[in-house]
């Protein structure tokens, strides 16, 4: 008789559980095909693996020593066939995911790490992104986390670009200094910033994305007012980072159109974020390379899709 990977797996879950009901009931199969199994494993070896009573059922001295062969064994093997199936499927060895820092770097490493476990022979290297669109693709990451300003991506689908799922979502926020005329408001519009002077975001090479993430004009049509030139330029090989842009509001010379969680992102002393109630949520979106799309690629993000954070933002009213 060959000893088959089944009956292996009979006598491991039947080792676990030491009662044969249970081993049944999770191996789908009747208690009477778990008995006829391991019996017929015994006749195998030479010798009884269990002692069975009418109360209890033990493992043997020599049922421990087979135990401790075959388990790692059985590991070995499932981690093999696990392997092959990935190579099998075309799940490459290595995956570069790029990321904005804002996104979050714990809930970036929860997605790599759900995907590492779901394919341990694919190594995820993680790099920080220096764009928010396809521009950056090209400079290192396969796969680009990032953030996108109109509540579901579409911003972004360029050609030659593809545009994965939502994967969080974030309530747009103004960060001002404490003390601030805007933190009089529980929430505030963008007809209340248009007062003031506002960042103005860059360096993307993409205007509609940009003026998305800085609109140029309230939804009553009055204008926003910019930061000039002279105070922040920026250019396409030129990318503000959150903590620049913190240091120019703590410093008085704007406020800056950011997310709820910029302050948890990186913390800054004197400063406060107050929300935004009428404009689009930012979403973190994964994009890729059409033309470089494969197997690797679909499965994280299949597997950042089902590890994502969407919750309903919560009603915002003005006071």
């Amino acid at each position: 008789m060959l000893v088959e990977l089944r009956d292996v797996e009979t006598f491991l879950v039947l080792a676990e559980e030491l009662h044969f009901g249970r081993a049944a009931a999770r191996l789908r199969v009747t208690q009477g095909r778990v008995s006829q199994t391991i019996k017929a494993l015994e006749r195998e070896v030479g010798a009884a693996l269990f002692e069975r009573t009418s109360r209890a059922v033990r493992i043997t001295p020599l049922g421990e020593r087979f135990l401790a062969g075959v388990r790692p064994a059985h590991e070995r093997l499932l981690q093999t066939l696990a392997a092959c199936r990935v190579e099998a499927r075309g799940i490459g060895s290595q995956l570069r995911v790029g990321y904005l820092p804002s996104i979050g770097i714990t809930f970036v490493t929860r997605l790599v790490s759900a995907f590492e476990a779901r394919y341990p022979q694919c190594v995820v290297i993680n790099l920080v992104a220096r764009g928010i669109g396809p521009a950056a693709l090209p400079s290192g990451p396969e796969v680009l986390l990032t953030w996108s300003p109109d509540g579901d991506g579409h911003l972004l689908r360029k050609a030659g670009v593809s545009v994965g799922p939502v994967l969080r979502a974030e309530q747009r926020a103004v960060v001002v200094p404490a003390g601030h005329p805007l933190t009089r408001h529980e929430s505030v519009s963008l007809d209340d910033i248009a007062d003031y002077e506002l960042l103005k975001f860059g360096g993307s090479g993409l205007s509609d994305v940009t003026e998305a993430w800085v609109p140029v004009v309230a939804p009553s049509g009055r204008p926003m007012r910019h930061t000039v030139d002279n105070v922040f330029q920026l250019t396409a090989k030129t990318e503000v980072s959150l903590e620049d842009s913190l240091a120019l509001v703590a410093r008085g010379r704007c406020v800056h159109l950011s997310i709820a969680s910029a302050l948890e992102r990186v913390p800054f002393p004197g400063l406060v974020v107050v929300p935004v109630r009428d404009i689009a949520p930012m979403v973190a979106v994964p994009i890729w390379q059409t033309a470089a799309e494969n197997a690797t690629i679909r499965a994280f993000v299949a597997v950042a899709v089902s590890n994502r954070e969407l919750s309903p933002l919560a009603p915002l009213i003005d006071t």
